[in-house]
């Protein structure tokens, strides 16, 4: 077995379709936009402030595995870590590949002066992140991996520990519960926040920049969460609201205008990204846009309120007008983003009937250096 560093073009192009070939059987893998991949792993604005190296392992001259490495120095110094991810991790069923993968992120780390390993993550937390420990009967959303069932197995054989887990859940949409309006209604009055409307998506996307900034705010504290740069809120800004549907997206905004609280829906494009097969062309670029018209499911990617009005209920507001979206668009089930399984904002999904269908944990260890 051979591990080797990604340095040409043409392995790139291995790295991002190797996941294709591994699960080519599994029918709840929904395969990313490859180009978009290679774009994420060599242009994102993020590389600014990360140091990033990608490997394949090789057995025979076939490809066995995949792994990624980040150091985000930002992130360490502000939290006051130093510690490396892995991330991008693909495997075949065999304990060794992912032993000398893992253990390639981890010397290199060593090498950094790194006292920890952790992952699965990549630049942030804006990216895919953590490893599925349960629901692997259930289709990945795109902004999510799906993962084999002994991939935990290995990592924990290998001495990884758990430090975060994230909870999805699959929420009915059946009628706007009574106490949702009566509450959207008392915390209307009560603190004179509102809906911002918008004409068309040219003017939603305007707001983007307000959207990202009270994001930052929103999820200050949330795990290996770093505020967002005005780069990489450009970059944000482009890759979201491009296919943003104006129905979908809700701001709320106080007396002031200021911009408190915020949320970003997308019909699911997961059965058509695995139509589309990595790739938009030649027919891929059909079957997400007929996603985009035609659907049964809803993707709640980004929610939240700035600091000041958590635990106020002001996202009532926003729950009453994406919920009746929803029934106007004919959607049956809305998955909720990952959400950290002690997050507050998780706990609302069960009165709506909710069954929690995934949980995928982020691992972390510690760096020997003897």
């Amino acid at each position: 077995m051979n591990i080797k560093e990604v340095t040409s073009k043409h392995e790139m192009w291995n790295f991002v379709r190797f996941p294709r070939k591994l699960y080519k059987e599994c029918p709840y893998f929904v395969p990313s936009l490859e180009r978009n991949e290679i774009k994420i792993m060599t242009k994102h604005p993020a590389l600014s402030f990360c140091d990033a190296k990608y490997w394949l392992a090789y057995r025979d001259g076939e490809i066995v595995g995949r792994i990624g490495g980040v150091v985000n120095r930002k992130c360490n110094e502000l939290k006051d870590q130093k510690r490396v991810r892995f991330g991008w991790f693909d495997v075949i069923d065999d304990l060794e590949v992912a032993r000398a993968l893992l253990n390639t992120v981890e010397q290199w780390g060593r090498e950094q002066g790194m006292t920890e390993i952790s992952g699965p993550s990549r630049f942030s937390n804006m990216e895919k992140q953590a490893m599925l420990v349960d629901g692997f009967e259930y289709m990945s959303s795109i902004v999510a991996d799906y993962n084999y069932a002994y991939y935990p197995e290995f990592v924990e054989a290998l001495g990884f520990a758990k430090e975060v887990d994230y909870v999805q859940y699959k929420v009915p949409v059946g009628e706007v519960p009574e106490r949702i309006i009566k509450l959207a209604d008392m915390v209307t009055k009560k603190y004179h926040v509102h809906l911002r409307h918008f004409d068309n998506k040219r003017a939603l996307k305007k707001s983007g920049l307000e959207f990202f900034e009270a994001l930052n705010l929103s999820y200050a504290n949330i795990y290996n969460f770093i505020p967002l740069t005005k780069e990489e809120i450009c970059w944000a800004v482009d890759e979201n609201f491009q296919v943003a549907n104006i129905q979908l997206s809700s701001m709320l905004e106080d007396e002031t205008g200021r911009l408190v609280g915020f949320a970003f829906c997308l019909p699911s494009l997961s059965a058509a990204y695995r139509k589309a097969n990595g790739s938009l062309f030649p027919f891929g670029w059909y079957h997400i846009l007929k996603a985009l018209r035609d659907n049964k499911y809803v993707d709640m990617f980004l929610t939240g309120v700035v600091p000041e009005y958590h635990n106020s209920g002001i996202h009532a507001i926003y729950h009453q007008q994406l919920h009746e979206a929803f029934l106007a668009k004919g959607y049956t089930f809305a998955f909720t983003s990952q959400q950290l399984e002690h997050n507050p904002a998780s706990f609302i999904w069960p009165r709506y009937g909710a069954e929690l269908i995934a949980r995928r944990r982020c691992y972390k260890k510690v760096i020997n250096h003897e």
